[in-house]
């Protein structure tokens, strides 16, 4: 019994020691790295590029810790196979203290060495300055260059009569190097709006102001309840269970419904519309099937043509308008939905947008003709369409 309680007390201190020791142990063994001594600052917009070079074996990654102005310390990172990091992320073009680590594999750092970077003006404000921002349909439009390509968020807001306050009315996201948003809803009454801009690190603009009247424009009434179906010689012909009608039920998150034609070689492919009075167009909407954005058998390159009758023969027919490689980013198609940067997505989900040229006569008739679908197919889907203009009276 005695030799039992001695096996028991031995044993109890070996585990007690092995924990100890693991508790405390490093995890790995390494030596401090020598700080960094060889490295060169190429400032850029918002931003800084940091080339090093290493040589001290000991060395597995370099680090850089910096603060930015509301306060928040960032932290970027370059491993030893690499020759440079990026700090970025600031909100003016001054001088910004910057620390340089060397670190071990063992997660020990040298000793900091303090540069000093001097980023050029960040692409949120360059970009506004050079905003245009003039009176369109039903709203505004805002056109700008945006040559880095930097992710920025485009606010509109407008000042309430009343209380005098900014109030919101859309935002944009874009990484384009140009971009040309319209906002819409607005009453055709001279209001003064604004425009701002943000960056992903929480770097907002001044906001600059614009004073217009809207141009009147309303939705036209077109439901699947009202559709007068036309059938013009050489329309394509929709499927059983998603013909013409479907274009106008105002079912728009549903892959499963719409205008899908018949498969067939025949290019192009048009569909005729009556729009149940006479209108000059100022745009419309267009949703896509929602599974497969920019791809597959959406329409991509859309002509649309307009008569005040149905003239059979189509050289009487106006041309309205022409789109052709419409996807924000203008990358191309990808599998389902993967690969769409967020400017492709919420133009999408939004429903993508088509512009008419100002002044198009008014139409009572249109024809839409798809020459092209974003990839060979022999069928076009057209899951919803709205349009947008102004009586003629």
């Amino acid at each position: 019994m005695k030799i039992l309680k001695l096996l028991i007390y031995f044993f109890s201190l070996v585990a007690l020691f092995s924990c100890q020791e693991e508790k405390h142990g490093p995890l790995f063994v390494g030596d401090t790295p020598n700080a960094l001594s060889q490295y060169s600052i190429e400032n850029l917009p918002g931003a800084a590029a940091i080339k090093f070079k290493l040589d001290d074996p000991r060395t597995t990654y370099v680090k850089a810790i910096y603060t930015l102005e509301h306060g928040l310390t960032r932290e970027a990172k370059a491993s030893k196979y690499d020759n440079k990091l990026l700090v970025d992320g600031f909100a003016q073009s001054r001088e910004y203290s910057v620390a340089l680590y060397a670190v071990g594999k063992d997660e020990q750092e040298s000793a900091p060495v303090y540069i000093t970077v001097h980023p050029g003006t960040p692409p949120y404000q360059t970009v506004l300055a050079e905003l245009d921002v003039a009176a369109d349909w039903g709203g505004g439009r805002v056109k700008g260059a945006n040559p880095t390509s930097a992710q920025l968020m485009i606010g509109i807001v407008k000042k309430d009569p009343t209380s005098g306050e900014w109030v919101d009315v859309e935002v944009f996201f874009t990484e384009s190097q140009s971009f040309n948003f319209n906002f819409r809803g607005q009453a055709p009454v001279n209001t003064e709006f604004g425009v701002y801009t943000r960056d992903p690190w929480q770097n907002f603009s001044d906001t600059i102001s614009a004073v217009f009247e809207p141009w009147e424009e309303i939705k036209l009434p077109l439901t699947h309840q009202n559709f007068n179906q036309i059938v013009m010689t050489g329309d394509a012909i929709g499927q059983a269970s998603y013909g013409l009608r479907r274009l106008f039920d105002g079912i728009k998150s549903s892959w499963t419904d719409g205008y899908y034609s018949l498969a067939s070689s025949v290019w192009p492919k048009t569909i005729t519309i009556d729009l149940l009075n006479t209108y000059q167009l100022s745009r419309f909407k267009y949703w896509q099937n929602l599974n497969l954005y920019y791809q597959s058998a959406n329409a991509k390159h859309i002509r649309i043509w307009g008569n005040t009758t149905l003239d059979p023969d189509f050289d009487n027919w106006h041309l309205l308008g022409e789109w052709d490689d419409w996807r924000p980013s203008k990358r191309p198609p990808t599998t389902l939905n993967a690969g769409l940067t967020e400017e492709d997505l919420a133009a999408a989900q939004a429903g993508n947008d088509f512009d008419f040229p100002l002044g198009i006569q008014g139409v009572r008739y249109i024809r839409i003709e798809t020459v092209a679908t974003w990839e060979p197919r022999t069928q076009v889907y057209y899951p919803e369409l709205e349009f947008w203009g102004r009586p003629i009276k």
